[in-house]
């Protein structure tokens, strides 16, 4: 609705404008489908570029409510919710048809959703066209708020025309967001909101579609849901840290574990272990399962070596990530997880000062 917003240009392209980092409230997404398992997972194609009204699923958490836009009946509108059980997940094969297009085969974004809870009574396209103008309101003021596309669910379709030929109408994807302001605008969408909003330390945020060098909000853990960008991720970190234990410190006996530790190293005759974690985003925070809890706690000594920043290459023919390059370095020495800094079952660990860069 607000004009002012390019969602096609070519600089939006290159990341999903996650405007809802900051505000826990906004938990809520809408499926725009014709499919009749509204209880079945969500799942879009995962193209070489980003494509917006598919790739929002990969930003979905846990807990977050998806309000479904059903397309299959005489009257399109909103029909029921439902919740996300599990993060988006990449699968390497998903079957699909182009609005305009013959039948393709590409990899795709999953994400498992649990029942579905219908409405009392569906609120179609018709039923929202009383409420047009505070919709519209609530598009300008995010608009007006934040910079960038709002992914906003659903258009004013025939502005030009006198106000009774106008319609409410979907937007032209398969998966928005759905701004939490909504709630107060339309009637008969109450059972889908949530009483509390979601606790910052229980999310991780999505690494696939951020540029590189984003600054995760401290308290959020990040995660890249793409394997192939997870795998490059992760073995530039283990990398930068093998180049500092060998090449500055002068470490033999090299050798990667994986668990309950990264690696096992001989410093100056000092059996040390460490712990790596890697982003492509900036962090101040990172994810620390119970296990590499009590081995910090119990074994010493142990690093803790952070490498953020890092940078994905890609196949320029198929946009896939092949590697990846840079990184900010940070060492934590003789490091032990301090229990002020940790939080739930699985630890998210607010990284203190004094590291060595």
């Amino acid at each position: 609705m607000a004009q002012k917003r390019p969602y096609g240009s070519k600089l939006l392209r290159v990341a999903i404008n996650t405007w809802w980092d900051d505000d826990l409230a906004q938990r809520y997404w809408m499926q725009i489908t014709d499919r009749n398992d509204l209880d079945g997972p969500l799942l879009s194609p995962k193209l070489s570029r980003l494509t917006w009204g598919y790739d929002l699923v990969s930003q979905v958490q846990p807990g977050d409510r998806v309000l479904h836009w059903w397309t299959g009946g005489a009257a399109p509108g909103l029909v029921g919710w439902s919740e996300v059980e599990e993060p988006a997940t990449v699968i390497p094969e998903y079957t699909w048809t182009p609005r305009h297009g013959e039948e393709r085969t590409t990899r795709g974004w999953r994400a498992v959703l649990g029942q579905f809870h219908a409405f009392a009574a569906p609120i179609t396209s018709v039923q929202l066209l009383p409420v047009l103008e505070q919709i519209v309101a609530v598009d300008q003021a995010l608009g007006a708020r934040y910079q960038g596309p709002i992914y906003f669910p659903v258009t004013r379709y025939g502005a030009n025309r006198p106000t009774d030929q106008q319609e409410v109408r979907a937007a032209q994807a398969y998966f928005v967001k759905f701004p939490i302001e909504l709630f107060d605008v339309i009637r008969g969408i109450g059972p889908a909101r949530l009483n509390t909003p979601l606790n910052p330390i229980e999310t991780d945020l999505p690494e696939d579609f951020q540029p590189p060098g984003k600054k995760a909000p401290v308290g959020r853990t990040t995660r890249a849901r793409d394997p192939n960008l997870r795998d490059a991720v992760e073995r530039r970190s283990l990398d930068v840290a093998k180049a500092y234990y060998l090449n500055e410190l002068g470490g033999t006996d090299y050798e990667e574990v994986g668990k309950p530790y990264d690696i096992r190293v001989m410093v100056q005759g000092v059996a040390r272990r460490c712990e790596v974690k890697g982003s492509s985003m900036e962090i101040e925070t990172v994810e620390l399962t119970i296990n590499e809890v009590e081995h910090g706690k119990a074994f010493t000594p142990i690093d803790l070596i952070v490498v953020d920043n890092i940078v994905p290459t890609k196949d320029p023919a198929t946009g896939e990530v092949r590697g990846a390059t840079g990184g900010r370095r940070r060492v934590w020495i003789d490091w032990t997880p301090v229990q002020s800094d940790l939080r739930a079952t699985t630890y998210a660990y607010t990284l203190p000062g004094g590291a060595i860069v």
